[in-house]
């Protein structure tokens, strides 16, 4: 089947290319689009700039956060949302879990949020493995472990402080405005590490699987902690961050190969 990144260009639809291309410059790290920015970025006038914009808000796609500061809606959320539903990330990563587990002899997971859990879509298992709550199938808390908080830390600012109001009803506000400090760390290191925090003894590093500029998933590994010296952390973090990158690349030919 072609590939859509390698067919020619179809004639006749630069306007209709130009409205994509700018509902395509929103990303994670860059949620918020000025008119100034399309215009800079696409060498076009402000005055065609607001014209997209116009049609983009006229379609319900982008709405305007504040004055000349526009945002995706939740429209595209769903629809992204749709997308992934269809792409078994597990199936697709496996190979990459596989080489993983045998070359560190821990558990590898990969975690996708659902909503306000985390759910545990693809593991895989030494022949020793550690006890571990994170199983296939299972819903398990968006706060807690380096998984999980690789995908809170990688939600839109207001859906993340959403989170935290919803944490602050059942948890101290210092415990909260403590899980703040530590996923803004997290989203600027680009990974999470965390030990006996879901599972007594069990040491845990995570870190996003990005495609295109979307955390679609996290990649986690996890074992028991007084088995691991400061060079066996230092290598299982090497090895989620590339696992992650290994599985993201997988995920876009993928895609494209549709």
């Amino acid at each position: 089947m072609e590939n859509p990144m390698q067919a020619s260009r179809a004639k006749g639809v630069d306007s209709a290319r130009r409205v994509l291309q700018i509902l395509l410059s929103f990303t994670e790290a860059s949620p918020e689009v000025t008119v100034e920015q399309i215009a800079a970025r696409y060498e076009i006038s402000i005055p065609s700039a607001y014209r997209y914009i116009a049609l983009l808000r006229e379609l319900y796609l982008i709405e305007e956060r504040r004055r000349g500061v526009y945002t995706l809606t939740a429209q595209l959320f769903r629809l992204a949302g749709v997308a992934e539903s269809f792409l078994d990330i597990g199936a697709i990563g496996k190979p990459v879990l596989e080489r993983i587990v045998e070359e560190t002899h821990e558990t590898t997971l990969i975690l996708r949020r659902v909503k306000d859990s985390v759910l545990c879509v693809a593991s895989v298992i030494p022949d020793k493995p550690a006890t571990i709550s994170f199983k296939p199938g299972h819903l398990m808390p968006l706060h807690k472990g380096a998984g999980p908080k690789v995908l809170l830390a990688a939600a839109l600012p207001e859906k993340r402080e959403k989170h935290f109001r919803k944490l602050e009803q059942v948890m101290p506000k210092e415990e909260v405005d403590e899980l703040r400090s530590e996923l803004a760390l997290v989203s600027k290191l680009n990974h999470a590490i965390s030990a006996s925090e879901v599972d007594e003894g069990i040491y845990a590093v995570a870190a996003p699987i990005v495609v295109e500029g979307r955390t679609i998933a996290a990649l986690s590994i996890a074992g028991l902690e007084f088995r691991l010296d400061d060079a066996a952390k230092d290598k299982l973090l090497e090895q989620v961050k590339r696992g992650a990158s290994e599985i993201a690349a997988l995920v876009l030919e993928e895609e494209h190969s549709e």
